[in-house]
């Protein structure tokens, strides 16, 4: 019997290759696609999927809040991240939501299909520089040493100023504009204000896009 799949992806690109290299294989059928939040959680919830292959740059949600509502709603199934992320921060977040893998997109080609039936199986499947990665990771954690990120100098380089830094902070957490307005004394307009300088300068269209990035450039601590 065939492994169900559902591949959550926005880029059409790597859709259809995830698509055809997953058709094409005699151990897994593609029985849903979702290209954005609206689709993915109406699919999740749909509960049809042994597997789902999860993108992590969607452009209205963060996916590992998808990888967390699949360990919620669909229990017996798994997901496997298929990402152009590699860096620590997505693949720990990504792990520690529920993800059973975690693959980088330049994986996308035959072989990838028996990491997924070893997900499938019970396996935690990873490319070579993610396992590596979270060896290191661990030793890391074990050692009690954490990576030092120089906070201000990385606004600096970003052209965040104080207030921007503030705002995407709060952001992050998850506070909705007029939340945010009332902590820092400002007018939910002039949030509003930040927040499109601050999506400007991280080259990004939405919350969840400016989370992503400031966990990317190791401003928020997980």
């Amino acid at each position: 019997m065939s492994i169900a799949v559902v591949i959550i992806e926005d880029d059409p690109t790597v859709m259809k290759r995830l698509v055809d290299v997953i058709s094409n294989s005699s151990f897994c059928e593609v029985v849903g696609i979702a290209r954005n939040r609206g689709e993915a959680v109406a699919a999740i919830l749909a509960n049809r999927a042994d597997l789902y292959v999860v993108d992590l740059g969607l452009p209205d949600v963060d996916g590992v809040e998808l990888i967390r509502l699949i360990e919620d709603k669909c229990p017996e199934s798994r997901s496997v991240v298929v990402s152009t992320f590699g860096d620590s921060k997505h693949v720990m977040r990504s792990l520690r939501a529920g993800a059973s893998g975690y693959l980088l997109k330049d994986e996308i080609q035959p072989g990838m299909v028996d990491k997924l039936v070893s997900a499938h199986n019970g396996q935690s499947p990873l490319s070579p520089a993610v396992a590596q990665l979270v060896v290191e990771r661990i030793t890391m954690l074990e050692n009690n040493v954490r990576p030092h990120v120089d906070r201000q100098k990385v606004l600096r380089d970003l052209g965040l100023g104080e207030r921007e830094w503030e705002v995407l902070r709060h952001l992050v957490d998850g506070l909705p504009i007029v939340e945010i307005g009332r902590r820092l004394s400002i007018s939910h307009h002039t949030v509003n204000q930040h927040l499109r300088s601050v999506y400007r300068k991280l080259g990004v269209k939405s919350r969840a896009m400016a989370a992503n990035a400031a966990r990317l450039h190791g401003l928020i601590d997980e």
